[in-house]
């Protein structure tokens, strides 16, 4: 009898235990949903930006050949896959047209000249696939005069923001390279992969491989992971100023303006 007394007392005690674990239990359940769907809800509304990277050339087609027998080819890769990486690493989503040293034309394409053609043809392709994202293409310049040097951006008028993505990366080499005075150039219909792009567009020549110095600067490991931060710098600050149009209209229609002129 003395044993039911005591149990008969702690029923209340049991049963308010049974009643916090559940509420706890409940609580935990209801707060996880909320946590999910906010997750969920976030990933909707901030979709990741979408950069296209384009390594120029690859396989036969080895570009330009630098003084020192670097090929061009070799160098437009290797800036392309450490600048990939940083975007990742950051939170963008990447597509790359090449990933290695081949030409992506079709199958059973002969001739070299039919397969560069049908190489850009794909190219372009994989750019139109993605029309909300950022699209670079990574090239080296070469000239007559080896005392020509420095990175140099190319754009169009296709899109409004191409202008000002330019004179940002300009301004970005700059920093990278003393004495790299050089003004960012216009290729409205030169040529084919950008004449055809109506997302935000930019050609970027990172350096002369018949300079000397660009040349050796260029077949270094170290100093491509430079460019490759030069130009993910450049991405960033042009981000930062969309977000920054975005808030508010009237600017970004005034620049929009600006740059078309």
């Amino acid at each position: 009898m003395a044993n039911i007394k005591i149990l008969k007392s702690k029923i209340p005690f049991i049963i308010t235990l049974f009643c916090c674990v559940t509420v706890s239990a409940l609580a935990a359940s209801v707060r996880a949903a909320e946590d999910r769907k906010a997750a969920e809800t976030a990933a909707k509304a901030e979709p990741k930006q979408v950069i296209v990277l384009d390594a120029g050339h690859g396989g036969l087609d080895s570009g330009c050949v630098a003084i020192n027998g670097t090929y061009e080819k070799d160098v437009n890769l290797d800036i392309v896959k450490d600048l990939g990486a940083l975007l990742t690493l950051n939170g963008y989503e990447v597509v790359y047209t090449r990933t290695d040293d081949v030409s992506i034309h079709d199958d059973g394409i002969e001739g070299v000249r039919n397969q560069k053609v049908s190489d850009m043809e794909n190219r372009l392709k994989i750019v139109q696939s993605y029309p909300d994202s950022v699209f670079i293409s990574v090239h080296q310049n070469q000239f007559t005069d080896s005392a020509y040097f420095g990175g140099q951006m190319f754009y169009t008028t296709k899109n409004s923001a191409n202008f000002r993505l330019a004179r940002i990366m300009q301004g970005r080499f700059a920093q990278l390279q003393p004495g790299n005075d050089r003004e960012v150039k216009l290729i409205d219909n030169g040529l084919y992969l950008f004449k055809n792009t109506e997302q935000p567009a930019l050609l970027i020549e990172c350096g002369f491989l018949s300079n000397p110095e660009d040349a050796a600067n260029l077949s270094s490991a170290e100093y491509r992971k430079k460019v490759a931060f030069t130009i993910y710098s450049g991405l960033s600050e042009f981000f930062d100023g969309e977000v920054k149009n975005k808030e508010n209209t009237k600017i970004g229609e005034t620049e929009s303006l600006l740059y078309m002129q």
